[in-house]
């Protein structure tokens, strides 16, 4: 009896996680079909190649070359699956993917991210500051353990080299394949994060993560939120993550420390799954670079905040 039922639970959990599966990826093919075709309208027309010089002071500071601004002001403003689509259709090296991806994965959404966030209890200009601040020292840092990352793509050769038609036939058959992935990536990714959540995995997880979390500055109290913005993401997860801020359990400071660790370290499962299909293993130095991130940025906020209270109690006993 007991097997049966285990069987229909785990039945029903692979079928409701398959079914979320398939509408995150028709959500993110609906930002990958439109931003890739920009970018390789934009590509062949010389738009990238015209900007570049542009944004190239910028992107050399976190050592990328100029083209890279594309998928990272895409990423900013849309989506990191924006950032994505945009990547799959330029030749940029294995190494600056990197770069590029984990930029995008920390600060991506700013605008309807950093409005849930200003609702549930931080400011959105502080958040977005500490989320690009994360992201270009996060890439400058990284890149130093690679050669190269600065040089250009070779933007301006596909006009020379092939029709518009064949361009726009390259393109649909890239992504395509690209596609395909995607949908296969997140669909057995929410298949088995369905059947964790059914089975009590991720709820057992609470006691292995507590030491993670105290290295940030978070208790107990921020547990609930901070799972579901690591697992299911900021805007997916929003209405918990503001039903439980405005709670008033998590202090002020900790909330501070909360929504800076989430800003930088969300949708680990989702987004990683996904940006695998363009970096492959890669994906763990993103992964990790990302938790070490949220870790140094939660403990600097933390160290500041108590220098700040030693002042203040010191200058308050001599006055």
């Amino acid at each position: 009896m007991m097997d049966e039922t285990g069987n229909n639970s785990f039945k029903t959990s692979l079928i409701i996680g398959a079914k979320k599966g398939i509408r995150s990826s028709i959500w993110i093919l609906k930002l990958l079909l439109p931003f890739s075709l920009l970018a390789v309208l934009l590509e062949w027309f010389g738009v990238v190649e015209w900007l570049g010089p542009v944004f190239s002071p910028v992107m050399s500071l976190i050592n990328l070359p100029a083209e890279a601004f594309l998928p990272l002001l895409v990423g900013v403003f849309a989506d990191v699956y924006g950032s994505v689509a945009v990547m799959a259709v330029m030749d940029f090296t294995v190494a600056q993917k990197v770069l590029i991806i984990l930029f995008s994965a920390i600060s991506h959404s700013l605008i309807v991210e950093g409005i849930i966030q200003w609702r549930s209890g931080i400011n959105f200009f502080k958040i977005t500051a500490i989320r690009i601040s994360a992201s270009m020292l996060s890439v400058y840092l990284v890149s130093l353990f690679f050669s190269s990352t600065g040089e250009s793509v070779a933007v301006a050769e596909i006009a020379s080299r092939a029709s518009l038609g064949q361009v726009l036939v390259d393109w649909l058959k890239n992504i395509s394949l690209l596609g395909a992935q995607i949908v296969l990536v997140v669909t057995f990714i929410l298949a088995l994060q369905e059947i964790a959540v059914s089975y009590g995995i991720i709820e057992k997880a609470r006691k292995a993560l507590s030491p993670l979390m105290r290295m940030m500055g978070l208790s107990d109290h921020a547990m609930l939120p901070w799972l579901v913005a690591i697992f299911g993401g900021i805007t997916i997860g929003s209405a918990v993550i503001m039903e439980e801020c405005r709670k008033g359990t998590l202090p002020p400071a900790e909330l501070q420390y909360f929504h800076a660790s989430i800003g930088i370290n969300h949708s680990m499962i989702e987004h990683s799954g996904v940006l695998s299909t363009i970096v492959g293993a890669n994906i763990f130095i993103v992964m990790a670079v990302r938790l070490l991130a949220a870790i140094t940025v939660t403990r600097a906020m933390r160290f500041w905040d108590n220098l700040a209270r030693k002042w203040l109690f010191r200058s308050g006993k001599k006055n």
